[in-house]
């Protein structure tokens, strides 16, 4: 069974959960914001001394220790890691401190556990794992933009757990809602879950504390469950939007939002890096309801 890898770089705190006792370089950086040029290390406290973790034959991959949800992991880097600006190329005061709050929010990890149960997700020929989001025992919902915009009912899409990959269910597009962004997906066999998620879910409010679950990004051969804490930042609008503040980076489309006590929120569709008035700013997800 995965469990829980917690690693911090300086203020800033992300959990993976792996599927096998590996960690790819190629997830560590994307995660932290680091060029695909940086040299990372990464490191626990064992009985008082650091303890650096091996590395694959490749140098791709670190190899964890079996006991590695128990541990507190660090990453070094030659490079540092990067934050969004304003349009002034400065990062603005009022910006620092939202940075701050965000990554000061902990990841409990026993909620993390509970909602990596409903981590699913399909391929498409290649090492990408796009998230489905189970909302009932047959259904699931993934986005429509993208690469998904050629989808129509009536396609076949297989679903692999991510707790436990030698499941697969087979599902069929039943729905597709362009003004959501979203595309409903029915089991064609198996439950997705043991309940109706989406008669649990909650209306998000501004100031709310929120986990984002999605797949990170892949070079390799390898693919880790990823969890970024954050706030929601703005109340529902008419088109049963919101926004929610973490970290912005490639495979957190698709990727479910949940409110501190496991409940389901909503799936990010974009990124915002805008303001109000159309100016670069701390990146926020936007999310459906």
């Amino acid at each position: 069974m995965s469990k829980l890898l917690r690693i911090k770089m300086h203020y800033k705190k992300v959990s993976f959960v792996p599927s096998r006792r590996i960690l790819a370089t190629s997830s560590v950086k994307p995660a932290f914001l680091l060029p695909d040029e940086a040299i990372v290390s990464l490191s626990y406290e064992f009985n008082g001394t650091v303890v650096h973790c091996e590395m694959n034959e490749k140098g791709t991959a670190f190899l964890l220790p079996d006991n590695y949800s128990h541990l507190k992991f660090s990453v070094e880097s030659n490079k540092a890691s990067g934050r969004p600006s304003t349009s002034a190329g400065a990062t603005s005061r009022k910006r620092q401190m939202i940075d701050r709050e965000v990554e000061s929010i902990l990841l409990d990890g026993d909620l993390a556990f509970r909602i990596s149960q409903h981590a699913w997700y399909y391929t498409k020929g290649d090492n990408l794992k796009r998230s489905a989001i189970p909302v009932a025992k047959y259904l699931s919902i993934t986005y429509r933009r993208g690469e998904n915009k050629n989808l129509v009912e009536g396609d076949s899409i297989k679903l692999f757990s991510y707790k436990n990959q030698q499941v697969v269910v087979d599902t069929r597009v039943v729905l597709v809602h362009d003004a959501h962004d979203l595309v409903v997906l029915q089991s064609e066999s198996a439950e997705l879950c043991d309940r109706n998620l989406f008669l649990e879910e909650v209306e998000p409010k501004k100031g709310m504390k929120s986990v984002l679950m999605s797949c990170s990004v892949i070079r390799g051969d390898a693919s880790h469950l990823s969890f970024s804490t954050g706030t929601i930042s703005s109340d529902i609008s008419s088109r049963m939007r919101f926004l929610g503040s973490s970290s912005s980076y490639e495979g957190n489309t698709g990727g479910s939002c949940w409110s501190e006590d496991g409940k389901l929120i909503g799936m990010q569709v974009e990124a915002d890096t805008t303001d109000s008035n159309g100016r670069q700013a701390f990146p926020s997800h936007q999310f459906v309801h």
